[in-house]
């Protein structure tokens, strides 16, 4: 299941109430989304200026816990005014607001799975949250920043660089926000461009309690490297839609950003450094446009089609999660890859979802529990992703293709306990290149480091947050080094 699919941030603040935020249905777990599918036009600019910054409150959840909730309001990038809603308690931070409306004292923001609406009483927001049949309220307070956790690679003072905030225009009028870190006293130094993996990634790839992408930016920055990384559309302070993007719209965006760092002439070298997801779009964009790409990284890259890719990682899914061979092949062949080639095949969502349905109905009660048993209900294999156009643009996708066109040095790395994208994915990125006559290739399969590289002992998801290095120092170097180098 795609990271991207299973949708991190929105999950985490899902799994905090199972009674609440999920319903089940024909096919398992489908998201209960008040959220509406079109992004306002119609957005209170004032009450949102008036109060911008960060508010925060505590959800108490009858039987459960109590949870920080915060609600941001800020300018976005094209200088329009926005929220993004957080769940700290949760790691879950910048969840990506679909649409916003005011009456009076009132702001309604509604999100993938859930609304909150925030009304201004004297000097604080009283803020009414609603996930499916649970309503509860709250007083949000302002506060300076959200607690976040401080991590042992977590950028410190003195920075020995400068940070620039950029807006950069896009296609579909999406305007990315980003931000680009100068190293000091450097003269025409490389510049590398932070691809981020799939899912609503802002700009520092915030997953489990981590900042990756901060954490790398710092590291090449005082080494030297100008470092450029950026929201996705629809998340932080870039505008668009988010849940309706698709490839080449991510293609389209990293083209966008390329060529404004390529108008500026105070840098050197151009690379791209993809997570995930990422080095599938940065190797898209090297392909096409070989004269603006002058190296790529490709950390956990996809190299196999995406279906195929997409049941490998099931394959690991079922097994993390307790099933035995036989249930693992059986819950594969009967279930996971028709749900995928359903997707495919019905290009309108009506049909799509209506086949799925069909799809797990049809499946014997034991196959059902099975389904329930080892998950298979959720991320990439529940309703609400299916409905998304990514999801089937991603099964459909063969980055291969891409991969035999790029022409520039690459570094591939991928870490041996990696259960989202399985080193095999190593192996079909380095034929590809090969295959496409591109002599300039290394490549390392990193002992004992997880998706996120991380040291890691099982490589499973569920130890990402327990971890407290966020990237491993010998995969810095590495990274470091080669962008140094080329």
């Amino acid at each position: 299941m795609q990271p991207y699919l299973k949708n991190t941030l929105i999950l985490v603040a899902l799994l905090a109430l199972p009674p609440l935020t999920q319903a089940e249905t024909e096919t398992g777990t489908e998201i209960q989304a008040a959220a509406k599918t079109e992004i306002s036009a119609e957005t209170p600019a004032s009450l949102l200026k008036d109060h911008k910054g960060y508010w925060l409150g505590d959800l108490k959840i009858p039987n459960g816990p109590t949870l920080k909730i915060g609600a941001e309001l800020f300018t976005r990038a094209d200088g329009s005014y926005w929220a993004s809603v957080s769940s700290p308690d949760q790691d879950a931070y910048d969840i990506p607001v679909k649409s916003i409306h005011g009456t009076g004292d009132a702001l309604e923001l509604d999100f993938s799975f859930a609304a909150m609406k925030l009304t201004w009483v004297n000097d604080h927001f009283m803020g009414d949250y609603k996930q499916g049949d649970f309503a509860q309220s709250m007083e949000m307070k302002q506060v300076s920043e959200f607690p976040m956790k401080v991590r042992a690679q977590t950028p410190k003072a003195p920075f020995p660089y400068k940070d620039e905030t950029l807006a950069i225009s896009s296609t579909d009028g999406v305007t990315l926000g980003a931000t680009l870190s100068i190293p000091n006293g450097k003269t025409h130094p490389n510049v590398v461009i932070l691809v981020s993996g799939s899912g609503p990634n802002n700009r520092d790839e915030d997953a489990a309690g981590h900042q990756p992408f901060a954490v790398l930016a710092d590291y090449l920055a005082r080494q030297g490297v100008a470092v450029l990384r950026y929201d996705k559309r629809g998340v932080g302070r870039s505008t668009g839609d988010y849940e309706q993007h698709t490839t080449a719209q991510l293609i389209d965006d990293l083209n966008a950003v390329v060529q404004a760092l390529k108008a500026r002439k105070e840098f050197n070298h151009l690379g791209l450094i993809g997570h995930s997801e990422g080095p599938g779009i940065a190797a898209a964009v090297a392909a096409h446009q070989p004269k603006s790409v002058d190296f790529v990284i490709s950390l956990a890259g996809v190299g196999l089609p995406g279906l195929d890719m997409m049941l490998l990682q099931d394959h690991i899914w079922a097994k993390d999660h307790g099933a035995s061979p036989a249930e693992e092949e059986r819950i594969l062949t009967i279930y996971v890859q028709k749900f995928y080639e359903t997707i495919i095949a019905q290009a309108d969502v009506e049909p799509r979802i209506v086949a799925l349905k069909a799809l797990y109905s049809g499946l014997a009660p034991e196959d059902q529990a099975l389904v329930k048993k080892l998950k298979m209900n959720m991320g990439s294999l529940s309703l609400a992703q299916a409905k998304q156009p990514g999801l089937r643009t991603l099964l459909m996708s063969n980055p291969a293709l891409d991969w035999r066109m790029v022409r520039c040095p690459v570094l591939a790395l991928n870490g041996s306990l990696d259960h989202q994208v399985p080193v095999e994915s190593l192996a079909g990125i380095v034929a590809a290149l090969k295959a496409g006559g591109n002599p300039k290739v290394e490549s390392a399969i990193l002992p004992s480091l997880n998706h996120l590289f991380q040291t890691a002992k099982t490589g499973g998801e569920e130890e990402y947050d327990k971890i407290d290095e966020t990237i491993a120092p010998g995969a810095l170097q590495k990274i470091a080094a080669f962008s140094i180098q080329h």
